[in-house]
């Protein structure tokens, strides 16, 4: 056994510290949104007869124990809280069918701490205007701190983090993808394609910030070191945060999480419109003809003519369609509870199953992938709604909610769903439902606080 794996309990120390001396919400930015996407999910230790933690399970477990024991009496049981409910019990007990109990033990601490524990934390901790610019802001700058580690990997091939932190974990390992002849980064996140969803999410989180005014005033801690370092180059501050952002999604050259990006950012461009409803049919409308003519046009771009190679990047893409096609029988041959988590059997030459809904299927049958559809259709037009009902002249953060989800949805047909994205979802799901319900916002729930009370905040110096 290897000891050196125990060290994914300092971030269980630092947890414990920082609620003691700062409370949860401190413990929340300053300990597991660091430890959450600084430190990749392979570094985990294996302990007998128990669940296997990684850092950010460490980080969180203190944070919900306090969080269960002050706030249990103020929780409330909503739409979105049966599903993902209904979400669980299906993942769990399909697991069971499939691999026994002592798997399907593991699964749900995985789903507990991974999934429902950021939901909780963000649901009950973001809990004013305050905190949702306090929150944005902590992972803009773990991202532009991040920029550096991407850049190195793009030079070497390998992320300075696994360099200096795998020794501790013989059994995590590391491996880049090549395009044209570029390493694609993945930074902590494991895979170029889920490295650009996070991006993109924090860049829709940037963009927000930037709507309301945050970036224009001066920034304290880390952020305002960076802000003071940036004012020798050209473009303001948020600008230059913007570029930062998209060079770093381009980094990782992936397709996917690209179209979802500009998908996302037409939908949240609705919400800063003067007639929001008008412009939400005019963009429903050309999501419908651009989603045909773009499958068209993706069929004939795979499909090859007689005697034409296809080019590597068409190959890619009709690896996903006759990926598909190869596993459908596995699927029909266990529709209802599919075959386990890690079960799964693999057709060889195509161990790579790149689409988390068609994955989420074998693994836990139809009803998983069901349940799953409903909660993002349910989170995108409840947010959509909740948007619309902001005052003219606003950006409405249900919007960028909404795109973000978006993004995600269109970049999960074309990738696992893995490493920190699944608990990303998650986090932003209870941030969104936090968001809608509360009873002190002055209007539907978008009209900022006054960046003046942000800087009284004592939580400004936890922001850095």
């Amino acid at each position: 056994m290897q000891v050196t794996r125990y060290v994914v309990f300092v971030a269980m120390l630092i947890s414990i510290r920082v609620i003691a001396q700062h409370g949860l919400q401190a413990a929340f930015l300053r300990v597991w949104i660091p430890f959450f996407l600084w430190m990749p999910f392979m570094f985990w230790v294996n302990i007998p007869g128990l669940p296997d933690p990684n850092f950010m399970q460490t980080a969180i477990l203190p944070i919900l124990f306090v969080l269960l024991r002050d706030k249990l009496p103020e929780m409330k049981f909503g739409g979105m809280e049966a599903l993902l409910l209904l979400y669980v019990v299906v993942r769990v007990f399909a697991d069971y069918l499939g691999r026994g109990y002592s798997d399907a033990q593991n699964y749900a601490f995985y789903i507990l701490s991974s999934l429902i524990g950021p939901y909780l934390l963000s649901r009950y901790l973001i809990d004013s205007r305050r905190m949702d610019i306090e929150t944005a802001r902590t992972f803009v700058l773990m991202f532009l701190l991040l920029f550096p580690v991407f850049v190195y990997e793009a030079r070497f091939w390998v992320s300075p983090i696994f360099k200096i932190f795998s020794p501790l974990f013989p059994n995590s390992f590391s491996s880049v993808s090549i395009r044209w002849g570029i390493a694609r980064t993945a930074g902590t996140f494991e895979h170029p394609i889920l490295a650009c969803i996070m991006i993109i999410a924090v860049y829709r989180m940037h963009r927000w910030l930037s709507w309301q005014g945050v970036w224009d005033q001066p920034q304290t801690g880390w952020l305002g070191v960076i802000q003071r370092q940036f004012k020798r180059f050209p473009f303001t501050f948020k600008y230059q945060i913007s570029i930062i952002l998209i060079v770093m999604a381009l980094m990782t050259i992936s397709r996917g999480p690209w179209i979802g990006g500009f998908a996302g950012a037409t939908l949240v461009l609705v919400g800063n419109m003067k007639n929001r409803k008008q412009w939400l049919y005019i963009v429903l409308a050309v999501f419908l003809v651009g989603g045909l003519a773009g499958q068209a046009a993706l069929d004939a771009y795979i499909t090859p003519k007689e005697g034409e190679i296809l080019s590597g990047e068409a190959q890619t893409m009709l690896y996903r369609k006759v990926m598909i096609d190869q596993y459908k029988g596995f699927l029909m041959e266990k529709f209802w509870t599919g075959w386990g988590l890690t079960t799964v059997p693999t057709i060889r030459g195509m161990e790579s199953i790149d689409n988390a809904f068609f994955l989420m299927a074998l693994q836990h049958g139809v009803f998983a992938p069901a349940v799953f559809v409903v909660i993002f259709l349910y989170a995108i037009v409840t947010q959509i709604t909740f948007g619309l009902k902001a005052p003219p002249g606003e950006s409405p953060i249900g919007f960028t909610f909404s795109g973000i989800y978006l993004v995600c949805f269109i970049a999960f047909t074309t990738v696992y769903m893995g490493a920190q994205t699944e608990p990303m979802l998650f986090l932003l799901l209870g941030w969104g439902e936090s968001i809608k319900n509360r009873k002190e916002e002055p209007s539907a729930g978008n009209s900022a606080t006054p960046l003046a009370s942000t800087k009284l905040s004592p939580f400004r110096r936890v922001i850095y």
